[in-house]
């Protein structure tokens, strides 16, 4: 266990049963139940926040992202006869990019982002990073706007 951990229980101890006792003095003893609860809630949900079960400040990070979309950012995975696209349905592209797709009779190409499923490795992800590139959308772990990551999102379910 760390050192800041005991600081801080030390330091919880003391100012919860002070400021209760300062209260509990002044005879609100109502403020005082209500100080000591909500302060006790509120030590215990940041102490949770910020140390692990064995007391200690490190936590293991992992890569970024922990899981990679089937479609850019923000995009829908939708399908067109029979290939799998994805869409912009929120309007969320940058202007001059995918236009925001409304109605199932938008087929042209200005609305869909193809994901070229029948291409793999690093065929598929310079494809995609530099269609991303040119329909002006972001992907978490595959185009982040001005670099290509090299990481290849995951097959869409058939």
């Amino acid at each position: 266990m760390d050192y800041l951990f005991w600081f801080y229980v030390f330091l919880s101890f003391v100012i919860t049963t002070g400021g209760t006792f300062y209260f509990f003095n002044q005879g609100k003893q109502i403020l005082a139940g209500m100080y000591f609860v909500g302060l006790l809630a509120t030590l215990i949900y940041f102490g949770l926040q910020w140390f692990t079960v064995s007391g200690s400040t490190t936590a293991t990070v992992g890569p970024w992202p922990p899981v990679i979309n089937y479609c850019p950012d923000f995009m829908t995975l939708y399908t067109v006869g029979t290939e799998k696209v994805c869409l912009d349905t929120t309007g969320m592209a940058q202007t001059g990019g995918i236009s925001k797709w409304s109605d199932p009779t938008q087929t042209d190409e200005r609305y869909l982002f193809h994901l070229f499923l029948n291409t793999t490795g690093n065929d598929r992800v310079t494809k995609l990073c530099q269609q991303a590139k040119d329909k002006k959308v972001t992907w978490e772990g595959v185009w982040d706007g001005l670099v290509c990551m090299g990481n290849e999102p995951p097959l869409p379910p058939s």
